[in-house]
């Protein structure tokens, strides 16, 4: 019985178009990128309704990631929630391509005695030498 489920589902699953696979999952990621952006600011469903000029309902219904979101909708959240929802590979290339890279010093603290239950110096990682006499220390 089970094997017959399985391969009524694989048939269900075959007939489903590209398109629809696409717009489900473009859907889902628009309002999972959504609902983060709303929790960034602290806001409730019903709170980004308000500053939406919609009811809690249309929102919840806009974020279930099956309503058919429109581009306008798009800009108004992105408005509303002053970040970007949609960035189209170009922009990202264009965004990221200028990434500035920064090198950062580690200091880790050090035992100077073996008998020291608290670390008493630092030192910066690429200075310690390892040696007996000094151990390094989770920070």
């Amino acid at each position: 019985m089970n094997k017959d489920k399985n391969k009524v589902v694989e048939r269900l699953k075959a007939k489903i178009k590209l398109e629809n696979k696409i717009f489900v999952k473009k859907n889902l990621a628009i309002s999972e990128q959504v609902d983060v952006l709303r929790k960034e600011k602290g806001w409730s469903q019903k709170e980004l309704a308000k500053n939406l000029g919609k009811t809690e309902s249309e929102i919840s219904r806009m974020l279930s990631g099956l309503h058919n979101i429109t581009l306008k909708s798009v800009a108004k959240l992105e408005a509303v929630l002053d970040a970007d929802i949609i960035t189209t590979p170009l922009e990202a290339c264009k965004k990221y391509k200028n990434t500035e890279y920064v090198t950062l010093k580690i200091y880790v603290p050090i035992k100077i005695r073996e008998k020291d239950t608290v670390p008493v110096d630092y030192a910066e990682e690429s200075n310690i030498k390892y040696q007996k006499t000094y151990s390094k220390q989770a920070v």
